[in-house]
């Protein structure tokens, strides 16, 4: 594409070569009606004035062969100004990536990047996961990948919820179990996470002895999590968006000896859990 500066130029020159035509025009006129020795004189006069006229637009104006006023060096830079995004690219949807990638995470609040697969149907008998390398690529089903069914899971484990995030993320994955009834020994079935931000998220359901979780570890707020956590199982809401269990130190502000019960967050950096303030 032309720069902004290349059509004003144009567009500054064009009158003045108008000017200088119309110009030359009246002067031949002129001397005309003045004699034939003046008459000569403005034609040299106008000759020399074209002249150095070409010699100045000449550089300004420079064609290429084809006629283009645009040298052949930027028109080549606009075709390549829209290349494709690579593995790990940030996108906001496939048509941002590499053919054969694709724009996977969550585009409308800004967490997505062009990956391997968007989801297990991409992977050949695989799981499509969160990768260390900061995108989603194939796994091989091992326990704390990302999964959609029992099936992408290896042997052994089960595609567990370990926090619902409202849709707007997948938040199962290989886990030991899916429920108490996979756990021995009175041992619970509670989810763990290792949550950094929605591009760098793990975890699992594991079997856990009974009030063995610590505060700011997630819980199920809807079963076990008051017997797995160490303190009191509460309820962290994101804008309404995502509510997932967490324990904490309280539950009401009896709980707080005369304090406050402070609730527990959630927020895309992490949760925490209740606090007595």
């Amino acid at each position: 594409m032309p720069s902004t500066t290349t059509f004003l130029k144009l567009a500054l020159l064009l009158p003045f070569c108008a000017t200088a035509l119309a110009c030359g025009s009246d002067s031949t006129n002129a001397d005309d009606e003045a004699g034939e020795t003046t008459a000569a004189e403005g034609t040299d006069s106008e000759s020399e004035s074209e002249d150095e006229s070409t010699t100045t637009t000449d550089p300004t104006t420079s064609t290429s062969e084809d006629g283009s006023f645009i040298p052949d060096d930027e028109s080549s830079s606009g075709e390549t100004a829209t290349m494709s995004g690579n593995l790990g690219d940030m996108c906001a949807s496939d048509a941002d990536c590499m053919e054969e990638l694709f724009c996977n995470g969550v585009p409308m609040l800004g967490f997505a990047v062009c990956s391997e697969c968007g989801s297990d149907s991409d992977c050949d008998g695989g799981n499509c996961t969160l990768s260390t390398n900061g995108y989603f690529e194939c796994g091989d089903g091992s326990a704390g990948q990302m999964c959609e069914t029992d099936m992408a899971c290896g042997d052994g484990l089960y595609c567990a919820e370990v926090v619902n995030l409202g849709g707007l993320f997948n938040g199962n994955f290989c886990s030991e179990c899916e429920d108490d009834s996979h756990c021995e020994n009175g041992q619970l079935c509670s989810p763990m996470i290792e949550f950094m931000d929605l591009m760098n998220i793990g975890g699992e359901k594991t079997c856990v002895d009974p009030g063995t979780v610590p505060d700011g570890q997630l819980c199920d707020a809807d079963g076990n999590g008051d017997e797995a956590c160490m303190g009191h199982c509460t309820t962290a809401s994101l804008m309404g968006l995502i509510e997932v269990g967490v324990c904490g130190e309280c539950e009401t502000d009896a709980d707080c000896m005369g304090g406050t019960c402070m609730e527990a967050t959630i927020g895309f950096d992490g949760f925490a859990g209740s606090t007595c303030g």
